[in-house]
């Protein structure tokens, strides 16, 4: 579980900082190094992201049970 967590976490933090270092660095000094180098890291997160989605297990899939009960089915005092 935990190494799911860091292989998806890692990714989206990844993308986070890239995407604030070509946000912010478009704003103050226009298109310059920096901020290909911010699109360079969000582009890298992007690719280990979808790297860590296609060697996720293929079998965590949540089942859903139906429920017997129409009541269950009216949201709570909507009567």
């Amino acid at each position: 579980m935990h190494s799911e967590t860091i292989a998806f976490g890692g990714p989206l933090a990844g993308l986070v900082v890239g995407a604030a270092i070509l946000v912010g660095s478009l704003f103050l000094s226009g298109l310059s190094v920096v901020s290909v180098i911010g699109g360079a890291i969000g582009l890298l997160a992007i690719a280990v992201l979808a790297l860590a989605v296609a060697r996720s297990p293929a079998d965590a899939t949540v089942e859903l049970e139906e429920r017997e009960d129409e009541e269950s089915r009216l949201a709570r005092g909507a009567k």
